[in-house]
């Protein structure tokens, strides 16, 4: 690898954290030093770096969370479940293939026409969260990944915009069996997460390019701090807006006026899940106002910090 190649992915390694966003936090992380983890999800070995279309590149190789953590000096005690799940996704995925195949020769068009913007979506599975004999994590890590990319809108499925049922299930199973889980959103786009009002511990990756693993290690060890702010609104999907046609494949009318983002929630009286401009840090803040002043168009607030 030339130098210049070693130089670019040293850049993107230490620049990536500050595109990551912490979501939920309870104080579990980051992890003080590499141990024993338990590693699961659709991510963890299929880790995404960036989306579909002529927005992807490619890469010399792509480190996954799996190889980052394993770089990083932990022991992934959660094989047989990977292995398991990486012959379900397999399967899953010829099934997908077949079948824009199939439907490209009845429309009678080429198959990238149908491919182009396709989405396989997460399939079910009813893998056990094993872990192997005799390991004692002190940590479990659900990476949970979403693909996406230009030719379609995102559908509002199971495996897709919504969590499957299987994946509900482990993230739910997880928290309530580790002191210390994170659940891990290796996405391009918005998931809908309220059955998951329980978890505390949450962290948008995002598709971070080919040093995602690493990066995503020096953050989980607390070697590098996730700064990023959200740059769009997450809420349910059924609280969104629901005005207009999107996801229509002819016509898409824009309808919704002026009710797009906070000035629908606003109007409605709604919360979302985190709204835009949201993230957390390691560390905790107490603000204290101390004064507010008002002098003519111009708002003063006076205010304490203590970090």
């Amino acid at each position: 690898m030339e130098a210049y190649e070693t130089d670019h992915l040293a850049a993107v390694r230490a620049l990536a954290p500050e595109c990551m966003v912490l979501l939920r936090s309870n104080g579990a992380f980051p992890l003080a030093e590499p141990g024993e983890i338990a590693l699961f999800g659709s991510g963890a070995r299929h880790t995404i770096k960036g989306g579909t279309g002529s927005g992807d590149v490619n890469s010399r190789h792509v480190t996954t969370i799996e190889e980052g953590l394993e770089t990083a000096g932990f022991t992934i005690v959660t094989r047989p479940w990977l292995e398991a799940y990486d012959r379900i996704r397999l399967q899953a995925h010829q099934d997908f293939i077949a079948g824009i195949r199939a439907e490209a020769a009845e429309r009678g068009v080429p198959a990238i026409m149908v491919g182009m913007g396709s989405v396989m979506l997460e399939p079910e599975y009813t893998i056990p969260l094993d872990i192997q004999a005799g390991a004692d994590p002190h940590a479990a890590v659900y990476i949970l990944s979403r693909t996406s990319g230009e030719g379609s809108d995102r559908t509002p499925e199971a495996g897709d915009l919504r969590l499957t049922d299987t994946e509900i299930r482990d993230i739910l199973d997880l928290n309530g069996r580790f002191e210390r889980f994170l659940l891990v959103l290796n996405v391009g786009g918005v998931v809908d997460l309220s059955p998951l009002d329980d978890v505390a511990n949450i962290l948008l990756l995002s598709q971070l390019g080919a040093t995602v693993g690493d990066a995503f290690a020096d953050v989980l060890l607390g070697r590098a701090y996730p700064s990023g702010k959200l740059a769009t609104t997450w809420a349910a999907w059924d609280e969104g807006d629901q005005i207009g046609d999107f996801g229509d494949p002819d016509d898409t009318h824009y309808r919704e006026g002026i009710y797009v983002g906070y000035r629908f929630y606003d109007s409605v009286g709604k919360e979302p899940l985190f709204p835009f401009g949201f993230g957390l840090g390691y560390t905790t803040f107490d603000v204290q106002i101390r004064q507010v002043s008002l002098d003519g168009a111009r708002v003063s607030i006076d205010v304490d910090v203590t970090n």
